[in-house]
């Protein structure tokens, strides 16, 4: 494991989520995200890639809705926020937006910003 989280932090290219699985650690996303609408949610956003980003209205588009600010609340309580990539996930404006769940806590919108820059993406906030 120590080697899959070292090659995302050289690279940003290593999908967390995916090798986590290739080598048995699995999540019960059954039960941390179990309405049909977050599991929609979950299912979009983990079809973006390391390097990409998307936005809320976005990610809503792609399951069909127009709730994107039912988007920011399923990925609000994402319990597992590295693996889960809601950092790839901004506002419409280009801006970072919230992470975890914060939009005012410095250390969590550096942390969302750094993630990004990892994985090779610029954003205006």
């Amino acid at each position: 494991m120590q080697n899959i989280i070292n090659a995302f932090l050289k690279d940003g290219k290593t999908d967390l989520f995916k090798s986590l699985k290739e080598i048995g650690i699995l999540f019960d996303l059954d039960n941390t995200f179990n309405t049909p609408f977050s599991e929609s949610v979950l299912k979009a956003l983990l079809k973006t890639k390391p390097g990409e980003i998307t936005t809320y209205s976005d990610l809503a588009k792609r399951i069909n809705s127009k709730a994107y600010r039912a988007v920011g609340g399923v990925l609000r309580n994402n319990p597992l926020p590295l693996v889960i990539p809601c950092h790839r996930v901004i506002k419409k404006d280009g801006t970072l937006g919230g992470f975890m769940g914060k939009m005012d806590e410095d250390w969590q919108t550096n942390l969302k910003r750094s993630l990004l820059k990892i994985e090779g993406n610029i954003v205006l906030d």
